[in-house]
This record gives C-alpha cells, structure tokens and sequence, in this order.
C-alpha cells in the first residue's frame, strides 16, 4: 500500500488536523510549563510533546521554528505569516516540511 491508498481513506486529511491540534496547544502546554501549576507527570507530559514538536520544526527553519508552530496550528497562510523576507512558495514549502518533520517526529508518519 502506497502514499495514494492513504489519500484515499482520508488519512492524510486526520493526519494535518491531528499536526494541526498539537501546535495549537503548544502554546498552552508552554504556559502551563512556565506557570509551574500543573503536577510533575503533566509537566513532563508537556515537556516531551513540545519538545518533539520544536526539535521538528526547529530542523526545518532554525530559530524562528515557533513563528511556523504558530501559524500551523491558528492555520494562517502566507498573507499574514509573521515568516518575512521569503517567498510564498519557499513559505509554503518550509510549512509542508515542518509539518511532516513533526508528524514523523510524533511516529504519526513514516
């Protein structure tokens, strides 16, 4: 079975909102982190997933990776990406890969 035969179960599509709904709540996690209002097993819980999903972006873009995290998850395109000074394709481009990075990263995705 191919990349085609998940496309056709619709995979791909549960795949993005599943990569989607983590880097909407990378944030969160991030405060509850910072906050120290949460158990010890929560914060670590939190520590790991954001951790996974900054190393993944990061590889792709370096130092501005939660701009991308960011805009993944509020699903913002090109017209208003904080991402200055490149291209709408490479923008499109660098988003697709952190995407994937993540979604590997996660074992979401081989």
């Amino acid at each position: 079975m191919g990349i085609g035969y998940l496309k056709d179960i619709g995979y791909r599509d549960t795949l993005d909102r599943l990569i989607v709904a983590f880097c909407k709540d990378y944030f969160f996690r991030k405060a509850v982190i910072e906050s120290g209002e949460s158990s010890k097993r929560t914060r670590m819980e939190y520590e790991y997933i954001n951790g996974i999903i900054a190393d993944a972006a990061s590889e792709i873009v370096g130092g501005d990776f939660e701009i991308y995290i960011n805009e993944i998850g509020e699903m913002r395109g090109y017209a208003g990406s904080d991402a200055y000074g490149i291209s709408e394709s490479r923008y499109k481009q660098l988003k697709k890969e952190v995407k994937i990075n993540i979604a590997k990263k996660l074992h979401l995705l081989d």
